[in-house]
């Protein structure tokens, strides 16, 4: 009989064992799950660039404001740090356009598409997710 009472504690003493083990490491040891960013880790990796305003490819003219979504601080630094070849590249997107085919459906779609496709060519930290068109003005 006393050999079955200290064979039911060690089973009681292992399972208990095992128990606190699997809880320890549930909640206290597990790595955090890395979740979506946030709304204001988004906005702080936001770089809006200055209006520009330059000729179309028909003669027409375009004044335009952007902001770009990077996915990462070192992407947004990034981006701050090469300003100058992002408006450039805006620039050149915009003078391969006509007025007719930013004004027609899905004008403001190719716009976005094709400064993504150019700024993410030269970008070596990682790639901008989203371009928003924050103020457009075609003549």
């Amino acid at each position: 009989m006393r050999g079955k009472s200290v064979s039911l504690i060690a089973i009681l003493a292992v399972g208990v064992l095992l128990i606190g083990g699997a809880l320890t490491y549930e909640f206290l040891l597990k790595p955090a799950k890395a979740g979506p960013p946030t709304a204001t880790e988004l906005q702080s990796w936001q770089d809006s660039v200055p209006k520009i305003t330059t000729n179309l490819q028909n003669n027409g003219m375009i004044e335009i404001q952007l902001t770009l979504q990077a996915p990462s601080a070192a992407v947004a630094t990034e981006l701050t740090a090469r300003s100058a070849q992002v408006e450039d590249a805006v620039i050149a997107v915009l003078h391969g356009l006509s007025g007719t085919q930013i004004m027609q459906s899905g004008g403001r779609y190719l716009i976005k598409s094709l400064v993504l496709k150019r700024i993410n060519a030269f970008l070596t930290s990682g790639q901008i997710t989203g371009v928003y068109i924050d103020s457009l003005i075609v003549q």
